[in-house]
């Protein structure tokens, strides 16, 4: 039985992982969107599953043929399988409780506005409407989310920023120098979902710049957490660069 059994589930492997491959790859080269590769990553996922267990009931029905060399395939096969679904059935329980919102911003009150933005989204993508029933779930699990205060001049603050924006590879859309907007577009880094992103600096006092950001996706009810994450990893990057640029160079005696 083994002979018959062995063909049929690599085969079945095979195409589990060109299923895969095909629904991350196919977006990052532009054949399909990413809502469709995510959804073929999903179904690569159920049939990996069902792989498991086939080749679960495989290493038992075959048991009595005492054959090591078909039980160590159907063992790999099992191993391989079950590690790729548990994979990802474990990233999405680490994040199935995150909120259905798609739109974080450190200024709940106020958001930054899109400008271009507008323009380039398609109209069965989500709007850019900041729906502020969306700023008590956000402080409830995003707490960390809030505007940075700094005493650097703006436009030296400015010029920052913006080449933050550019190290980190997102796609610059405007800049308004003199209202010190930023609007740009970053990627995730598997599928490539585009999510939109606004800086705004606001002179709160003399001397006293109030950095705020905006990050929203185009598709989507939920995010997995990814805008939270996006804007306090940046904020925390822009804080740390300007603490060393602030440090005092020691010149070393010899």
């Amino acid at each position: 039985m083994s002979r018959y059994i062995s063909p049929i589930l690599y085969v079945l492997l095979m195409l589990v992982g060109c299923v895969a491959f095909i629904s991350i790859a196919g977006v990052r080269v532009g054949v399909f969107e990413p809502i469709t590769g995510f959804s073929l990553l999903r179904k690569s996922v159920i049939a990996s599953l069902i792989l498991s267990v086939l080749a679960a009931l495989s290493l038992g029905a075959c048991r009595k043929e005492k054959n090591p060399a078909c039980n160590r395939f159907y063992s790999l096969v099992l191993i391989v399988s079950f590690a790729y679904s548990a994979m990802w059935i474990g990233f999405y329980l680490q994040r199935a409780g995150l909120p259905h919102i798609s739109d974080i911003t450190t200024d709940t009150e106020v958001p930054p506005a899109f400008i271009n933005v507008n323009f380039i989204r398609k109209s069965k993508e989500n709007d850019l409407r900041y729906h502020s029933d969306w700023a008590a779930v956000q402080q409830k699990y995003y707490p960390d989310v809030t505007p940075l205060f700094l005493t650097q001049d703006k436009a030296d603050l400015y010029a920052t920023i913006l080449s933050q924006v550019n190290e980190r590879g997102w796609e610059v859309l405007a800049t308004y120098s003199s209202a010190g907007i930023i609007e740009a577009t970053a990627r995730t880094p598997i599928f490539g979902f585009r999510d939109d992103v606004v800086i705004r600096l606001t002179q709160v006092e003399p001397g006293l710049i109030r950095v705020d950001m905006r990050s929203c996706s185009r598709v989507g009810r939920g995010d997995f957490g990814v805008n939270a994450e996006r804007i306090q990893s940046f904020m925390a990057d822009l804080s740390d660069s300007l603490t060393k640029s602030s440090m005092p160079k020691v010149n070393s005696v010899r």
